[in-house]
């Protein structure tokens, strides 16, 4: 009798394979980006190279399991939700950990120093994506505690797009330049200069950090999404 319920389970599973748990996929891609985000805060207080590494080598470890989990799904018979929004939550969640590794490796190449508006928009992004993963965790069980979740991560897009245009107004300060010069104080050009230098860098950083906020308010579109389809 065991033998040909053996049998029968055989045969039904390949005519009606197992679906795969694409929930516990998902959540490994978060606590990557969990992993990056963490680095990120560190290596922005601290200049520790070895957090950059780290955060390389995670970048790699990503893209490796982005690429096994969307051959899941091409290859899953059936998926608990839209095959779209499995789609979009492993890219928006891969994005953090592309941002993070961007952010390191300019700032090092750049020889950029860190300083509030940094450390403050990356304080905002690690906890968006501690929340992102939260979510996801809940999505199977508490669907609507996993979209308070999701309501959370979107709105951290506005904490940060606060820090990046106080931090650019501040960065345009240049007053004090322009009346050294103007008196011709020595070495009032090249001090102008290396600020001007200072400020073209500074903000490019500063933009990685906002255009990753915009990012992490998709992600949590998407979980809000999906959300909607299992509650």
């Amino acid at each position: 009798m065991s033998g040909s319920s053996t049998t029968f389970s055989k045969l039904t599973n390949r005519v009606f394979p197992r679906m795969p748990n694409f929930y516990g996929l998902i959540l490994e891609q978060c606590e990557l980006a969990n992993q990056a985000a963490a680095l990120l805060e560190e290596y922005v207080q601290t200049g520790n190279k070895s957090r950059a590494d780290q955060i390389a080598k995670l970048e790699v470890d990503a893209e490796a399991m982005r690429q096994r989990n969307l051959d899941v799904l091409k290859n899953a018979f059936a998926t608990p939700m839209d095959r779209e929004d499995i789609y979009r939550a492993y890219t928006t969640v891969d994005c953090i950990i592309n941002y993070a590794n961007n952010i390191v490796s300019e700032m090092a190449a750049l020889n950029i120093k860190t300083d509030k508006p940094i450390t403050e928009m990356v304080a905002a992004l690690r906890n968006a994506v501690e929340t992102l993963g939260s979510g996801y965790k809940k999505l199977a069980s508490s669907p609507a505690e996993a979209d308070k979740d999701a309501q959370l991560v979107t709105q951290a897009r506005k904490q940060i797009e606060k820090t990046f245009r106080a931090a650019l107004a501040q960065l345009f300060q240049g007053d004090a330049f322009v009346k050294k010069m103007q008196d011709k104080q020595a070495g009032a050009e090249a001090e102008a200069m290396e600020y001007v230098l200072d400020i073209f860098k500074r903000r490019e950083i500063y933009r990685h950090l906002f255009d990753a906020a915009i990012d992490m308010k998709n992600a949590g579109k998407v979980l809000h999404d999906i959300v909607i389809q299992v509650a």
